[in-house]
């Protein structure tokens, strides 16, 4: 028996949809752990992104691509609100709050409008282990 491959997976939620709903469905995918850090600034247009950084399995990347394609779905139209996959993410802080220059990733990439199974390909591409 091989020991599973642990992902660690970093999202930024945009400052209109609340990542409320997102957490509640991640948090329910077994053996998944979730820290959630808002930043601590707000947006010109209003509202606060917040950084999810998702720890599980190398089984759960589907269950969890197809959370942060649930996710996307719920987005508002207006404005800025994107659900962004950092590639190769870290965030530097521990704490509730962080700024930008706490937060390091090789790429950004949007998940709007991508389909479940290519959600899952870049997870699995650009996660972390």
């Amino acid at each position: 028996m091989t020991a599973e491959s642990k992902r660690t997976i970093i999202v930024q939620t945009g400052p209109a949809t609340p990542p409320d709903l997102l957490l509640r469905d991640l948090q329910a995918i077994d053996g998944t752990k979730l820290s959630a850090q808002r930043l601590g600034t707000s947006f010109r247009g209003g509202g606060v992104a917040t950084f999810v950084t998702i720890v599980s399995d190398e089984s759960n990347v589907g269950s969890i691509a197809e959370a942060l394609c649930e996710h996307v779905k719920r987005l508002k139209t207006r404005g800025m609100d994107d659900l962004v996959f950092l590639f190769g993410g870290e965030i530097l802080s521990n704490a509730d709050d962080v700024n930008f220059r706490d937060v390091r990733c090789r790429r950004q990439l949007s998940l709007k409008e991508k389909p479940p199974e290519e959600v899952k390909e870049m997870l699995l591409e650009g996660a972390t282990y």
